[in-house]
């Protein structure tokens, strides 16, 4: 298998047909806005224009212009009731300015690449400058050749406050109108079109339009030659509309089709606008049958590929002598932790792109789209939306073409060599409308919020469309979250931004019931406090009773994982009094009881890596003790401090109970914190614990004796259990070898010995040391002064009782003592 086999689509043969003699591109108009420095237009006896251009100039040109006639027959006639324009005459008008040239060249190549004469000697000639004002207009009209060479017009509107003035051009039986007015008065719009479109200037309803009309010209050789035309290929886009119609509409139609586009690129450079040559001839024509289809358009890059087991082709072929690079490791190559590195021989695989293999197996495959733009060429976030068999064309695109890429992974150890080749091609991609939720969710919920979003804003039409894309997507999410998880490097899978604009995109909908299965299915199995916000807000869509039960089963769900997160969640619910629901503050409060001890199918349950979540700290029980405040339900708050204060070993004193008292003080006030009995409470119990703990410093170790049982019995760890429980013994040698000095460093390990093992490398076998230290008592001794640390914080915070009194004296000779035994030791 030399090239990636390739599925085409085999009915859409008709289709390949009507557009084969689709070569030359462009349109029968081109139109857009371009923001550049202004250039300096001086008109004969109004001065150099300001823009906007004021109404004063305006006035001062219509003074020195005349009306502008129009043509019919041999006829030159002045008719205001078919042409009423000013117009002055291209010697009395000068337009220059710094940049002026280059960005006019601008505008030029635009026009060439959208009337498809790109390539020809195309010139610009200032023909007049028109003032449009109030009530302006010229019926609908063909230009006349004016120049040798003349194919159009182009017109340039300089920036001037009015509305109306849009031009109306038809050919070949199309239709458009274009609005000549700038959004920005920082912008130049153009329009330019074929001599042989009718068109027409629509009345200027207020302001003043003022436009530069140029004659656009062909230069030609020695001959007349011929006249450029518009392009005509309004046969073959009906036909090309009718093939999709038809053939996307049968029951086994795919359910999108991705043209191949000839040319080669890139990413960056991927718009509607630089599309070559025929691409743009056969885009602009599948575009505009699209549209008749009722299918949506857009660019994107394919992606082709395949992996799996090859064999290299060269003649003399060596793993050992071309490719692999061997380490021969001595037998005991241990390192100073006790890690012993593997003794057999280590293949490093070295990867090469640009070696030739034949596939002898397609053990991977994948077939995708993504870096879509839109026709507008704006980014479309989609996402990476699966090519399924038979929707690519046309046929035989890629037959025989090389891949893009390609990689040989040499044979290493007893894997042979593998391989990965793909392509990357640009294509045009279709698909019916009302198939737009199926080809989105093909890709899953994240490439379809854009277009849901799309569909919340636009009015109460698109509001059943919307509903059911909602539904479809709300049933697809969980599924999702596994189905992407690792794929396209997790690309598609829906993360917590996604459930934020699907829970504003529910409630723009006003969509209760799908809200209501959205947060209880999705959102609360995978809450990380980013979604709060929104949650908050979704309150006057839920109703109360409803977001009480969803808020409730969130926090249980999540406390054991999300505890600092779900405090939040209770805190910004309480910031409305009318919200104060009791039972998301119980849920809160029962779930204390599982922070800390793990849950295993939460934990299988949440997809979120370890390392985003937020150790507990202070400003979690800072929160809650605030929330529960602003419930107004003493029970509650002394429920809390009780759970808090009853599990030391979750909720530390030192670290998070005393900060968090600490701020509560700060925050509201010492007279306010020592009327609340919860913080009382804490108080007092964390006195309690730190003075059983710490009152007195520890004293360190008699002996050497480290009292341990070994789970195993074999005759090293027994030889390590008796050195263990060796009173006097500090260091001890086994000379053994590898495996079981392995064994030892898995045992000491497994067992958190206060030892160090380090192999002596001397000899063989070699020999494992191990020295008895003080690790459990220096660490003992470290959280003594945290501790002792903390009872002093409680002492500067000790509320007016006789009880707190007594604790405070206990606390503050606790620390003199502390003290103490720091100044003698010193």
């Amino acid at each position: 298998m030399k090239f990636i086999e390739v599925e085409y689509n085999q009915d859409l043969k008709p289709l390949e047909t009507a557009l084969s003699g689709v070569k030359r591109p462009g349109d029968f108009f081109v139109s857009g806005a371009m923001e550049m420095p202004m250039p300096k237009v001086k008109v004969q006896g109004a001065g150099t224009l300001s823009f906007p251009v004021p109404d004063a100039q305006v006035a001062a040109i219509v003074k020195r212009a005349e009306r502008a006639p129009y043509g019919r027959g041999e006829k030159t006639i002045v008719d205001t009731s078919v042409r009423k324009v000013w117009q002055v005459a291209p010697n009395k008008v000068r337009i220059d300015g710094k940049s002026w040239a280059a960005s006019f060249e601008t505008i030029l190549s635009k026009v060439r690449a959208g009337l498809g004469c790109e390539g020809g000697a195309v010139s610009a000639d200032l023909y007049k400058l028109l003032v449009y004002d109030r009530d302006g207009f010229f019926l609908p009209h063909r230009d006349t050749e004016k120049t040798d060479g003349m194919f159009g017009t182009l017109v340039v509107t300089l920036p001037s406050a009015h509305r109306g003035g849009e031009l109306r051009i038809r050919h070949a039986g199309r239709e458009v109108t274009v609005d000549t007015s700038a959004a920005e008065f920082s912008e130049l719009s153009y329009v330019a079109f074929y001599a042989d479109c009718e068109h027409e200037a629509l009345p200027v309803r207020s302001g003043n339009r003022v436009c530069l009309v140029y004659n656009l010209a062909q230069r030609r050789g020695k001959g007349k030659g011929r006249t450029l035309k518009a392009p005509e290929y309004e046969s073959r886009i009906s036909e090309a509309a009718a093939i999709l119609d038809r053939s996307l509409r049968a029951s086994a139609a795919p359910a999108k089709i991705a043209w191949l586009l000839e040319h080669q690129y890139s990413t960056a450079g991927l718009s509607f606008f630089a599309l070559k040559a025929s691409d743009a001839a056969k885009v602009h024509v599948l575009v505009q049958a699209a549209e008749r289809a009722q299918c949506a358009a857009h660019l994107g890059i394919v992606h082709i590929g395949e992996s799996g087991a090859a064999e290299p082709d060269y003649d003399e072929y060596s793993y050992r002598s071309r490719w692999n690079r061997y380490r021969d490791d001595e037998d005991d190559e241990d390192d100073e932790d006790g890690e012993a590195e593997d003794e057999d021989d280590e293949v490093e695989d070295e990867d090469d792109e640009g070696a030739d293999f034949t596939a002898v197996t397609v053990d991977d495959s994948w077939q995708y789209i993504d870096e879509w733009r839109d026709t507008g060429d704006l980014a479309v976030e989609f996402g990476p939306i699966p090519l399924a068999d038979g929707e690519l064309l046309p046929e035989g695109a890629l037959d025989g073409e090389p891949p893009d890429s390609k990689r040989l992974t040499e044979a290493s150890g007893n894997e042979g060599a593998s391989y990965e080749r793909s392509y990357h091609r640009a294509a045009l991609v279709l698909w019916r409308r009302d198939r737009y939720a199926e080809v989105l969710l093909q890709a899953g919920v994240v490439a379809a919020l854009p277009y849901l979003k799309q569909l919340t804003s636009g009015g109460k039409g698109a509001r059943p469309e919307a509903l059911a894309l909602a539904q479809r997507m709300v049933e697809a999410w969980q599924g999702d979250s596994r189905r992407w998880h690792g794929c396209f490097g997790g690309e598609g899978r829906p993360e917590a931004s996604h459930r934020i604009e699907m829970i504003a995109a529910l409630g723009g909908l006003k969509a209760a019931g799908l809200l209501e299965r959205f947060i209880a299915d999705t959102v609360a199995a995978s809450y990380d406090g980013s979604e709060t916000a929104a949650l908050i807000s979704s309150v006057h869509v839920l109703g109360d009773t409803k977001a009480a039960t969803l808020f409730s089963g969130l926090i249980s769900v999540r406390m054991p994982n999300r505890p600092n997160e779900c405090a939040e969640l209770l805190l910004a619910l309480s910031e409305d009094p009318s919200r104060c629901f009791p039972e998301v503050a119980e849920s809160a409060i029962a779930g204390l009881d599982r922070i800390g001890r793990r849950d295993p199918k939460s934990e299988d349950d949440d997809w979120e890596p370890e390392e985003r979540r937020r150790p507990l700290g202070p400003q979690f029980l800072v929160n809650l003790l605030e929330a529960l405040r602003r419930f107004k339900t003493e029970t509650l708050r002394d429920s809390a401090a009780e759970k808090v204060v009853g599990r030391p070993e979750t909720f530390s004193p030192v670290a998070l109970v005393v900060p968090a008292l600490e701020q509560i003080h700060a925050e509201r006030g010492r007279k306010a914190a020592a009327s609340d009995a919860s913080v009382l409470h804490l108080w007092s119990r964390s006195a309690e614990f730190l003075l059983r703990r710490s009152e007195a410093p520890p004293g360190p170790p008699s002996n050497w004796r480290l009292d341990v049982r070994l789970s195993c019995s074999c005759p090293d760890c027994r030889e390590l259990q008796a050195f263990a429980l060796d009173p006097a013994e500090r260091v001890h040698r086994f000379r053994v070898k590898k495996e079981r000095r392995q064994h030892l460093h898995n045992a000491i390990d497994k067992h958190r010995l206060d030892m160090t093992h380090v192999t002596e490398r001397v000899g063989s076998p070699q020999t494992l040391v191990c020295t008895k230290d003080r690790r459990t008592f220096d660490r003992r001794l470290k959280q003594y002064r945290h501790e002792i640390a903390a009872m002093r914080t409680l002492v500067g915070l000790a509320p007016k009782s006789a009880a707190a009194a007594a604790l405070s004296a206990r606390m503050l000779a606790a620390a003199k003592l502390a003290a103490k035994g720091k100044s003698e030791g010193s």
